[in-house]
């Protein structure tokens, strides 16, 4: 995981604070950088039925070590942290569901907020794997990159984002360059705690021969809308293009699902 890379780093950011403005802060809750629902391999907790075929299976969790906050503005914080996630497919046969893939995450992460802008840079590794539930042929999957992204808030309701990517180490070796761009949206209407809400991912991989891979959702988010970004969501999602799912990155897909999200 490169430890040397981010402890430098975390000193580094250390040094350039300013002792008086900013607090140091010991396992500080949530993250300065808002997640991107929908992308489709962000970190978070997420259950979805592609229509009475395959049900998918997102668990993730992240956990802030230590963070610098702002004094004069609490919002305006650093944090570095550990991050993982697994995610599972598993497709009907003979009316159960048996396990088909899994693509397990493990990464560090520092990232920050200074009023509408957020910024983060990530060191994750990727595996991918078949299980029971598949009749295709296993490959060798391992996948680690850097990954630098900014977002930036117009409005408290809309975050702009983008994305590079960069494989470090591949297994099969592939080109290493990404590019990601979305955003996310929630209304400022609500009503009895129901905020109806937009996401949208578009992905641009050197190693897929696919391209882009664009993804949305749409739904309502269950929540008073100071808490929408932790929320629970009800959702319509739509992919085309890339597979997600590391053992099938050469495959083109096309997927509908209907799901339920818990935002950590």
């Amino acid at each position: 995981m490169k430890p040397s890379l981010f402890l430098l780093t975390t000193l580094l950011l250390c040094a350039l604070c300013d002792a008086n403005e900013l607090q140091l802060k010991l396992v500080p809750r949530g993250r300065p950088f808002q997640l991107t629902f929908a992308d489709p391999r962000e970190i978070k907790m997420a259950l979805s039925f592609e229509g009475d075929s395959r049900i998918n299976a997102m668990i993730g969790n992240y956990f802030s070590l230590f963070g610098l906050q702002s004094a004069s503005n609490p919002d305006n914080s650093i944090h570095v942290g550990l991050e993982g996630a697994g995610y599972f497919s598993m497709v009907e046969a003979e009316r159960r569901f048996p396990l088909e893939t899994s693509d397990g995450l493990i990464g560090t992460y520092i990232e920050g907020r200074v009023d509408n802008w957020q910024w983060q840079f990530r060191y994750t590794h990727v595996s991918a794997h078949l299980a029971d539930g598949s009749s295709d042929t296993p490959i060798p999957y391992s996948r680690e990159h850097i990954a630098g992204r900014l977002a930036y808030f117009p409005t408290p309701d809309i975050d702009l984002y983008a994305g590079v990517y960069c494989l470090v180490n591949s297994v099969p070796v592939v080109a290493p360059l990404g590019f990601q761009i979305g955003l996310n949206y929630f209304s400022p209407w609500s009503a009895v705690s129901l905020t109806p809400f937009f996401g949208a991912d578009l992905q641009w991989k050197e190693q897929s021969s696919v391209n882009p891979t664009a993804s949305i959702e749409l739904g309502v988010a269950m929540s008073n809308p100071r808490e929408r970004y932790r929320s629970l969501r009800i959702f319509y999602a739509y992919l085309t293009g890339s597979d997600p799912r590391g053992q099938y990155f050469t495959r083109v897909t096309t997927t509908h699902s209907l799901g339920i999200e818990m935002q950590i």
